[in-house]
């Protein structure tokens, strides 16, 4: 071969491979511009929340579990429908139209370890002293049950884990007494209500009752405030179990025929 056939066999191997290099270059540039061109799936990335997203790449919009508080109403042993017929003390009929009330302060406890609930709102306060309005933050558990719904969000509670004893309030809190109903937040069971809960203070506990079977008798409407109730607390002991990243789901009964046992409704006033 030559000297020439040599010089240009040498080139023609050094150009191959030149466009090689190149080529492997390509496709590299052409893999880092599809990394780089990468959108990240945006979730949450907390396990106690219960939107956790296992396939997230950057954290947001974690929601957190709520304490779920189911209140089963009854009667004696019959489910309780409001506006119906019960029997009372003497064999007496008399009607309950409806009844509803507030609870408060859910506290939920391991030995001797307390855990509360963890929202709290800006509520519109009445500062006499100042004769002003102003700005008040509060724990916000306040929760109004009535017949219906059946299950009522109280608020967040992140703790998970077992349980051995809850504790709430029949009512509300001092805290709440001089709240402006109607500079509440929209749609807050501190608002104003159609049943009309606030008169110079909220009422813990209404119930509308007719006396007698007679469909012509007026309605009594009883109204229960702090200064009737106190401090009254409800409490449970036993082995409740939240699971990580779901809702904490309790279970209230309240007997209406213990609440008006023994009541004279044709003397008592």
């Amino acid at each position: 071969m030559s000297k020439r056939s040599l010089r240009i066999s040498r080139g023609a191997a050094i150009w191959s491979s030149v466009n090689s290099i190149y080529a492997a270059a390509s496709v590299i540039f052409l893999l880092l511009v599809q990394s780089s061109c990468f959108d990240p799936q945006y979730g949450c990335q907390d396990i106690a929340a219960t939107n956790f997203n296992a396939a997230a790449d950057e954290n947001c919009c974690c929601k957190y579990p709520n304490l779920i508080l189911t209140v089963d109403q009854v009667y004696d042993t019959l489910l309780f429908r409001q506006d119906f017929l019960y029997v009372g003390a003497n064999n007496h009929l008399f009607r309950i139209k409806s009844i509803a009330f507030y609870l408060a302060d859910f506290e939920l406890f391991r030995g001797v370890d307390r855990f509360e609930t963890g929202d709290s709102t800006v509520f519109k306060i009445y500062d006499a002293a100042n004769k002003d309005t102003i700005n008040k933050t509060l724990k916000d558990d306040f929760t109004l049950i009535r017949r219906a719904p059946l299950k009522n969000t109280v608020a967040t509670f992140r703790e998970d884990g077992f349980f051995d004893k809850i504790s709430f309030r029949l009512g509300l809190p001092t805290s709440t007494e001089s709240i402006i109903p109607a500079l509440a937040p929209s749609g807050h069971p501190l608002n104003t209500q159609p049943e009309n809960l606030y008169r110079n203070g909220y009422v813990f506990l209404q119930a509308i009752i007719v006396r007698d079977s007679m469909a012509a008798t007026a309605a009594d409407t009883l109204n229960f405030s702090g200064a009737d109730l106190g401090d009254f607390f409800i409490e449970g002991s036993g082995n409740f179990k939240h699971e990580t990243g779901y809702d904490f789901p309790m279970t209230l009964t309240a007997d209406w025929n213990k609440l008006f046992q023994g009541v004279i409704w044709t003397t008592y006033d």
